[in-house]
């Protein structure tokens, strides 16, 4: 019995520095993602905050069906994923963005001119909800 409550107290003191190491919330290694997203780049996060997953673009995509975004080093396709954007575009035409809904450039849900991001956008868009609902966007 004294073996055991040994074993116990040691365990017990163990516990603690244990749990302390695994005590952080999933998203704490992903900061505010802005500062990965290239100048002359419009990026899409999937999460609130510009965190989580990142996709990047220079030019228009008509669909984000086959697009890429990047949890470190896990892959998300980014279709119906954008929570917060970031047009870090450079100045002079074309340089603000139109993002939609569905392909092809079909119903707008939000516009970001160049320089500004969104922590959230369905404080941004015109046609709630458009929060994971993005499917293409284009330079205007």
């Amino acid at each position: 019995m004294k073996k055991f409550m040994r074993l116990f107290a040691a365990f017990s003191l163990a516990l603690p520095l244990v749990l302390v190491g695994m005590a952080q919330p999933a998203s704490a290694g992903f900061g505010d993602m802005r500062d990965q997203c290239g100048l002359g780049y419009y990026c899409l996060m999937g999460d609130a905050n510009w965190r989580m997953c990142i996709g990047g673009f220079t030019g228009n995509d008509s669909d984000y069906a086959d697009n890429a975004c990047w949890d470190g080093v896990v892959g998300h396709y980014l279709d119906n994923r954008a929570t917060s954007v970031f047009n870090n575009g450079y100045a002079g035409a074309p340089d603000d963005i139109q993002s939609f809904r569905h392909p092809n450039y079909v119903e707008m849900i939000w516009f970001v001119p160049q320089g500004n991001y969104y922590s959230n956008v369905d404080q941004w868009c015109g046609a709630l909800p458009c929060n994971d609902q993005a499917s293409s966007h284009r330079w205007v």
